[in-house]
C-alpha cells in the first residue's frame, strides 16, 4: 500500500459544474438516477439518524430532542428529551448510536454538551431503551472541555464491539497534541465505560487512557471498512485543508503542527485533502444492494460543500460529488435497513446558514428509472504535499483568513479589521494577546501553545500592516 501522503488531493468545489474530465467515464461511473423522498420538516440540526432493529428510524435534534420515525410517519412529540444539555452556536446533543447486541441489552448512547463550574463540556451517556424512551442514564465519559465550536463528537461501535468517539480541539489547538487532554482525539472505551487493556496509551501515565489517536481539529466522520476494518475519518480544516484519514492505534495526526499539505516525521499526513472546504460531516461505507454503481464507496456527507462525495477507493480514488447544492448542507449519513440512503439537512446552523423556514429534513435516497433526474459529477486533481512554510502570510491564509477574509476585510461571521476595527486592542501588545489566548466563548480559537511565540509576533506584525 502506498503512504497516505501520495493520495493527497485538491478540488475545488465550487468550480465543479466545469470540471469534467472524461464525459464517457463519468456517465460509466454514475449509472444511476436518485428519486429522493421528504421524510420530516421543520427540524433544527438533525444531527445523528440511527435504525432500530425494528426498521424504525431514530435521530437527534441540537436542541436536545430524541425523535421517532416509524410505519411511514415521524411521532409529533419527541420520546426523549435532554435534560441538562446546553445547545449554543455548535453545540447540543450530537451523536447517537445503538449497541452492536441492541436485541439482547436494548443499550443507546448519547453525546451532548452541558454547562458546569461556568464552562462548557462533552459527556457520553448510556441508556437503556424501552417502551419508546431512554431510561437507567449512565455516565461513561465526561468533562471534556468544548466550546461554542469543535466539539466532535461522533460514536461508532466497531467490528471489536470498542465504542470509538471523536472530539474536537475546543477552540484551543494545542490540545489537540497534548496526551493529558481529551481534545482533539479519537477515544476508544468498552461499552461499560471501561478502557480496553489494548489501547495505546493504556500504560502511558502522562495520557489519558481511552485515546486511540490524536492531533485532530473537528472530526466529525468515522467509520469502518467491510472487509479490512480500517477505520476512517473526516474532520475540518482551517481555511480548507479538510481532511479524510486512515485512522491507526496511537497515531499522531498532526494538528495543529501540520495541516493542508504539509508533511513533518512522526505525523499522518491525510489520504485525501480538500482545499476550498467541504465541510465533511459524517461518512460511511455503502453495503446496500439499491445502488451497485456505489457499492463499497465511501460517501461523505458535505456541509459547506453542501453534496454527498463519493470516493471509489477501489478504482484508482475516482472521486464524485452529487445532490450539489440541491438540499443545503448536509449533516447526517446513513444506510437504512433497505439499502436505500438516509441523510439530514444541517441549514439552521448559524452562522454558516442564514438559519430561514423552512427548517431542516430527513430525506430518503432510493433508485429511480427517471433519467432526468440529475447525474453525479466527477471530480479529479492532483497535488504534491509540501514541508511546513509557517510564513505570517501563510499563516493567516491558513488559520485566520476563514473568519476574517483573506484581506482582513470581514465575512458574514467577524467584522471588517481595516482601518484598526479592533474590538480586544489595536496595538501590537493586544494583538499578541488576543492571538496568544483566543476569545473562545466568541469562537476564536487560542494559539498559544499551537504556534511558536515567534509566529505569533510575526503574524501580528501582518496583520497591522494588512489593515492601515
Amino acid at each position: 500500500m502506498r503512504k497516505p501522503f501520495t493520495y493527497l488531493l485538491i478540488i475545488g468545489l465550487f468550480a465543479l459544474a466545469t470540471s469534467f474530465i472524461n464525459s464517457a467515464h463519468q456517465q460509466q461511473n454514475t449509472a444511476f438516477s436518485l428519486k429522493i423522498d421528504t421524510l420530516a420538516t421543520n427540524l433544527i440540526v438533525p444531527w445523528q439518524i440511527t435504525f432500530l432493529p425494528d426498521k424504525s428510524m431514530l435521530f437527534t435534534e441540537r436542541p436536545g430532542q430524541i425523535r421517532l420515525y416509524r410505519n411511514g410517519k415521524l411521532l409529533d412529540k419527541p420520546i426523549f428529551n435532554v435534560n441538562d444539555i446546553k445547545a449554543e452556536s455548535k453545540t447540543g446533543l450530537l451523536g447517537m448510536v445503538i449497541h452492536p447486541d441492541f436485541i439482547r441489552n436494548h443499550f443507546i448512547y448519547l453525546a451532548h454538551n452541558y454547562a458546569e463550574h461556568n464552562g462548557l463540556w462533552l459527556k457520553v451517556i448510556r441508556y437503556e431503551y424501552k417502551n419508546d424512551t431512554l431510561i437507567h442514564p449512565k455516565i461513561l465519559i465526561q468533562g471534556i472541555p468544548a466550546a461554542r465550536n469543535h466539539t466532535g463528537c461522533r460514536l461508532v461501535f466497531g467490528p471489536d464491539k470498542k465504542l470509538y468517539i471523536t472530539t474536537g480541539d475546543a477552540d484551543q489547538p494545542a490540545l489537540a497534541q497534548d496526551l493529558k487532554a481529551y481534545n482533539g482525539k479519537i477515544l476508544r472505551i468498552n461499552y461499560d465505560g471501561s478502557i480496553p487493556t489494548d489501547n495505546p496509551f493504556v500504560k502511558n501515565d502522562t495520557a489519558h487512557k481511552e485515546i486511540w489517536s490524536y492531533g485532530h481539529r473537528n472530526p466529525q466522520g468515522l467509520t469502518f471498512q467491510p472487509g479490512t476494518n480500517h477505520l476512517y475519518e473526516t474532520e475540518h480544516g482551517p481555511t480548507g485543508g479538510d481532511e479524510v484519514n486512515v485512522i491507526e492505534k496511537g497515531a499522531n495526526y498532526g494538528w495543529p503542527i501540520i495541516h493542508h499539505q504539509n508533511i513533518k516525521a512522526g505525523m499522518k499526513a491525510p489520504l485525501f485533502e480538500y482545499t476550498p472546504s467541504i465541510g465533511p460531516s459524517e461518512a460511511l461505507f455503502y453495503t446496500g444492494k439499491a445502488f451497485p454503481a456505489l457499492e463499497g464507496n465511501l460517501l461523505v456527507a458535505c456541509l459547506r460543500g453542501e453534496s454527498i462525495l463519493s470516493i471509489s477507493l477501489n478504482k484508482q480514488n475516482d472521486q464524485e460529488i452529487f445532490l450539489k447544492k440541491q438540499f443545503g448542507r448536509i449533516r447526517s449519513l446513513v444506510v437504512g435497513p433497505d439499502g436505500f440512503i438516509y441523510l439530514s439537512t444541517s441549514n439552521f446552523d448559524l452562522p454558516e446558514s442564514k438559519g430561514e423556514r423552512p427548517y431542516d429534513m430527513i430525506l430518503r435516497l432510493r433508485p429511480s428509472t427517471d433519467k432526468t433526474t440529475t447525474m453525479a459529477q466527477q471530480i479529479t486533481s492532483n497535488i504534491k504535499n509540501t514541508l511546513v512554510t509557517n510564513t505570517p502570510q501563510n499563516l493567516f491564509k491558513q488559520l485566520c483568513a476563514s473568519c476574517h477574509g483573506d484581506k482582513l476585510q470581514g465575512t458574514e461571521v467577524v467584522k471588517s479589521l481595516i482601518g484598526g476595527k479592533f474590538t480586544y486592542g489595536s496595538d501590537k501588545k493586544s494583538i499578541v494577546k488576543t492571538i496568544t489566548n483566543g476569545v473562545v466563548a466568541k469562537g476564536m480559537p487560542a494559539w498559544n501553545g499551537a504556534i511558536s511565540k515567534k509566529e505569533i509576533e510575526g503574524l501580528a506584525d501582518y496583520i497591522i500592516t494588512a489593515t492601515k
